[in-house]
């Protein structure tokens, strides 16, 4: 069916004459053509005025879309309402069961949760999001490829994760996307550990820690309390004075093993910088792998006796983090018994209990990548090559990957691409090590480029054809001719600013379910059937005039890490060498070219699926309908900017792009929702991503065919997004025939 041709709204143009200083942008228009902020734009260029039309939306009274009168034409065809809706009955009111019935029976509900942050100062919280059911098989959430992309989480369930954000529920079902919780979960307060501990500790030989760490792995912790306390204050700490010596108690050992890691001269495992544990296994600095093994089998004393006692207090969450480094070390290495060499000393080796199971994900990462020099990659895989280093001995990121001594939190994904490029014997330098603090950081590769998940470019092109997401990176995506045939690119990319995105507070988390009850406020008693609207977006009216034509990098300066929102490589990085650019992508729209600049960066979350849909939308849930071309004639859609007394629903007008003044203050609410339309190709959802990177704003991704119009504007409410891409299922799954060639390769790899 061809495309609509009518505009989801009427326009009006605005013609400013070209002066002879300022040439016409006939043929070429870039996004960012003009600053909204001036009081006009530049003389050449169109300005578009919009009119609100009936049909097409819930249009907010006094909307800032709509200064003119409407425009009386009839509903937009895009739009279609079921005759089944309302329900034939005599009452047009429904009363409180009848509605649960009729209108919320397999809606999602979006259910906020607060906890207070352990040790925290008061007002410190942590946020949580629920939408389903604990055993809905169908959610938002994309499941780990393989189980060993598992361990990059220290839980199954989000509020008992120990990373932030819980990355079980991190990647979101479609590529580039985040979950709801995930993106709920970036807006809670963010504290560094601190050390506190008093319990002095002994100082130990290595002879000894390795020997009792070989006994623990084989035998665990002796059985007898009063052994416990011999071992440990014998030859672990110094037992501080109390006024019963005879008090054997395990609780009494951790509590004080727990002050103990306290300390601040141990490594801090929560932070970032310090997760890549094999650093500290192989490194080259004096006394740092002694250390290191020293808190190793302090945190495996305290281990083993919580497995025994729970402890009486919360555990500070600098110590929780060394209980999963003991956990990972249990269910990963085991110490073999010494050798003994030509000079009569010993030598200490390690066994790798998952190492195949390690480079089968390391293969499926590959595979899925379709990595261009995956014959080389698998023939090293094997270890086939006598003059090679075993796989584990590679590097400090085969090392971290081939032991499986992996802590949870986003550094794994880091880890297994450098594994990956480790393994490639024809990489660039520039490709190995790349440290998981940047993660602003893609590169190119043999005519392919792939991009981290919190990269912006990746995050835009996850929308692309033929694009997977796996382990969080994506690729293969589309390359570029400003880039080498093998180069890595760090992306500029600021924090959304102003009010683009509604930081959520203490009391939206709470208030989220109120806010996006798919009845409508509680206190209406009784529901009209009027008041709501089945909306069935025709995904047959498709949008075929929009193409990728290129991806541009330019040259830049990187973006300072203590400058507000900026996100790129330090100077002091080692990485500081490697190419700071600005990215951009051009489009071809209707016959022209759009050069859309990737400024800010944004999240995209996946919609959560609802069941016995469609449903009807309650009619104060304000809505805007547009077609994805319509988005060049769209400036900064966002939550408003009001002056103090100023209504939210003011008189029209053009939205300002800029910082809001000092006399103004920001309405934490948000207005409505603008839904874009991207049914048909692939490339429609990628410029409305981009779209929403030049102008700052968060957007939810839908497929119709796994949740409706009505559920994904209620759960843009319900965190405050003010936009919702649309598409039609296309990018849910590969084409059989892809999946066809893929297996194919896979099963010649052995040949």
């Amino acid at each position: 069916m061809a495309p609509s041709t009518r505009d989801p709204r009427e326009v009006r143009e605005i013609e400013y004459p070209p002066t002879p200083h300022s040439p016409s942008q006939e043929g070429r228009r870039d996004l960012d053509y003009y600053d909204a902020a001036s009081e006009h734009p530049p003389s050449g260029v169109r300005e578009i005025e919009y009119l609100s039309r009936p049909g097409t939306s819930h249009s907010k009274p006094g909307s800032n879309l709509g200064p003119l009168p409407p425009v009386a034409r009839p509903p937009d065809p895009a739009i279609v309402t079921k005759p089944h809706w309302p329900p034939p009955r005599d009452d047009p009111e429904l009363d409180p069961k009848d509605a649960a019935d009729l209108i919320s029976n397999g809606t999602p509900l979006f259910r906020g949760n607060i906890r207070e942050i352990v040790g925290a100062p008061r007002g410190n919280y942590s946020f949580f999001v629920s939408a389903g059911n604990e055993w809905d098989e169908d959610t938002d959430c994309a499941a780990f490829q393989e189980a060993v992309y598992g361990d990059m989480s220290s839980a199954t369930t989000q509020d008992k994760a120990l990373e932030r954000p819980a990355m079980c529920h991190a990647f979101g079902r479609y590529p580039g996307t985040v979950t709801l919780s995930c993106y709920v979960a970036g807006f809670s307060s963010i504290l560094q550990s601190t050390g506190g501990g008093r319990i002095k500790v002994r100082k130990l030989s290595m002879i000894y820690v390795v020997d009792r760490l070989r006994n623990l792995q084989d035998r665990g912790i002796e059985e007898n309390p009063k052994l416990l306390h011999d071992h440990i204050y014998n030859f672990l700490l110094y037992e501080p004075h109390r006024p019963n010596q005879n008090d054997y108690s395990i609780e009494t050992q951790v509590s004080d093993l727990i002050s103990a890691l306290l300390r601040p001269s141990w490594i801090d495992f929560s932070l970032l910088e310090n997760q890549v544990v094999s650093r500290f296994l192989r490194s080259t600095e004096p006394g740092v792998t002694n250390a290191f093994f020293h808190q190793l089998l302090l945190a495996l004393e305290l281990y083993l006796r919580i497995g025994v006692v729970r402890p009486q207090t919360a555990i500070a969450e600098k110590v929780s983090w060394d209980l999963v480094l003991a956990q990972r070390w249990l269910e990963n290495v085991e110490i073999q018994p010494p050798k003994v060499a030509k000079e009569g000393s010993s030598s200490v080796s390690f066994g790798f209990k998952n190492k195949e199971s390690q480079v089968d994900a390391l293969k499926e990462f590959a595979w899925t990548l379709k990595w261009p020099n995956m014959h080389e990659v698998s023939f090293t895989l094997t270890e086939e090559d006598s003059s090679s280093d075993v796989l584990e001995d590679r590097s400090t990121a085969c090392m971290a990957w081939f032991t499986g001594l992996i802590l949870p939190g986003s550094s794994m994904p880091f880890i297994l691409m450098n594994a990956l490029t480790d393994c490639d014997p024809d990489t660039l330098p520039s490709f190995h090590d790349l440290p998981s603090t940047t993660p602003n950081v893609g590169f190119q590769y043999r005519g392919h480029t792939y991009w981290s998940w919190e990269c912006i470019m990746g995050k835009v092109l996850g929308a692309a054809k033929g694009v997977s997401q796996i382990a969080g990176w994506l690729g293969p995506c589309i390359s570029s001719p400003d880039l080498d045939r093998a180069e890595v690119a760090y992306v500029n990319q600021r924090k959304p600013q102003g009010n683009s995105i509604i930081k959520l507070s203490a009391a939206d988390v709470r208030n989220m379910q109120a806010s996006s009850d798919p009845l409508g406020p509680k206190s209406m008693g009784n529901y009209k059937t009027v008041d709501y609207d089945l909306i069935i977006p025709d995904s047959t009216q498709q949008t075929d005039t929009i193409r990728i034509e290129r991806l541009n990098f330019a040259h830049a300066a990187p973006l300072m890490m203590d400058s507000p929102g900026g996100t790129s490589v330090h100077p002091s990085s080692p990485k500081a060498q490697i190419s700071t650019f600005d990215a951009s992508i051009t489009f071809a729209i209707r016959h022209r070219s759009w050069k859309v600049n990737l400024r800010y960066d944004t999240p995209f979350i996946a919609a959560y699926p609802c069941s016995n849909g469609p449903h009807v939308l309650y009619n104060k849930y304000y809505y805007r309908a547009v077609k994805v071309d319509s988005l060049v004639e769209i400036e900064n859609w966002g939550p408003r900017t009001v002056a103090i007394g100023e209504s939210s629903s003011g008189s029209g007008g053009r939205r300002n792009s800029g910082s809001p003044p000092e006399h103004l203050t920001l309405n934490n609410t948000l207005d409505e929702v603008l839904v874009v339309e991207a049914f048909g190709v692939h490339d429609n959802e990628v410029f409305a991503r981009a779209w929403c990177s030049f102008w700052g704003v968060a957007a939810l991704v839908a497929d119709l065919r796994r949740t409706c119009f009505a559920c994904c504007v209620r759960e843009a409410y319900a965190v405050g997004v003010a936009v919702v891409i649309v598409v039609d299922g296309q990018a849910v799954a590969r084409k059989v025939g892809e999946e066809e060639v893929e297996e194919v390769d896979r099963k010649m790899e052995g040949l």
